[in-house]
């Protein structure tokens, strides 16, 4: 004998319900969460993708984390708390030498778009000897910018005090409040620093050199578990960069929102980033070098590093 089953309506809606709710779950964009670790113009390219909607056209729900330093960020990636990072690949390039799940794959700014600015004490490179000087955290790559400039001129670490500030903002309120005597300062607040009247002393992309300033920085687990995902978040990043370039009125509606200030300020910044903006943000084996250098005296092991090894390349290529 065949059991019949009878639907009432309310078992009827009870299942559609059902139906329909694990319908939305296999549907529903996967949530990304990305930290960074500055507010300044060169995360101008993370910012505009998710305010324009880029990353849910590839597929993503992101999420923005600003984080005051990038070893916080490197962190909070590691620890799984985040699946991306906007950092300076310092943190991360030493971290992968001694073991960690991590791996770099993409750069966005290739080259180290920091001025350092000082007040009247200081008139020349040597001035700089045993004066007191911000930086956002010791290890950071406003800390790395310090110690090229001092290079630059003849100088090292010992010659100065590094000290850590918090953010590129808190740098300058501690030159004004006379705490330090100098910085390295990003757009925008490099351009107020020069409007209220403190003297640049160098400006680093005039040296010349590639750079991995800002990078992308991911877990190599995540990468191999779920490729997919890392794809459309290079690619939805690489839509973004060409609009960041290219359009500097949607770009200057996203510095509004993120860092605030006025107009003339927020232009300044984003001319100043504007030649180091990578588009596409393809990953610089180059531009790695001399972060390696500068963190052979802490991380010897970075010394006989096959750096190919830290980048993956293939979610995003150079053209």
């Amino acid at each position: 004998m065949n059991a019949r089953f009878r639907f009432t309506p309310g078992v009827l809606f009870l299942t559609l319900s059902l139906i329909a709710g694990a319908s939305q779950a296999q549907t529903r964009p996967p949530l990304i969460r990305t930290a960074y670790s500055a507010l300044s113009a060169g995360i101008g390219t993370l910012w505009i993708t998710h305010e324009q909607g880029i990353f849910r056209k590839h597929g993503l729900d992101s999420n923005l984390i600003y984080m005051r330093s990038g070893t916080t960020a490197a962190q909070a990636l590691l620890a799984g708390e985040i699946q991306f990072a906007h950092i300076s690949p310092a943190p991360m390039m030493a971290a992968w030498i001694q073991g960690a799940d991590v791996a770099l794959i993409g750069t966005t700014v290739h080259q180290m778009v920091f001025t350092v600015i000082t007040d009247g004490s200081i008139a020349k490179g040597a001035d700089l000897k045993g004066k007191k000087i911000g930086v956002t955290r010791i290890g950071s790559a406003s800390d790395l910018a310090l110690r090229t400039a001092l290079e630059h001129f003849g100088l090292n670490s010992k010659d100065v005090t590094m000290i850590s500030m918090g953010g590129i903002p808190d740098i300058l309120a501690g030159m004004r409040a006379g705490a330090v005597q100098g910085g390295v300062l990003s757009p925008p607040t490099s351009t107020l620093a020069r409007e209220l009247g403190y003297r640049p002393l160098l400006h680093i992309p005039d040296l010349g050199r590639e750079f991995a300033f800002s990078s992308i920085a991911t877990k190599r687990s995540f990468i191999q578990s779920q490729p997919e995902v890392a794809s459309a978040f290079m690619a939805a990043l690489s839509d973004g960069a060409k609009i960041y370039k290219e359009d500097s009125r949607a770009a200057l509606r996203v510095l509004r929102k993120y860092i605030g200030g006025e107009d003339r300020i927020l232009e300044g910044g984003y001319r100043e980033y504007g030649a180091a903006i990578s588009s596409p943000p393809y990953p610089s084996l180059k531009g790695l070098e001399p972060i390696r250098d500068s963190l052979i005296d802490s991380t010897p092991q970075l010394k006989q590093a096959d750096l190919r090894k830290f980048v993956d390349d293939r979610f995003v290529r150079a053209k």
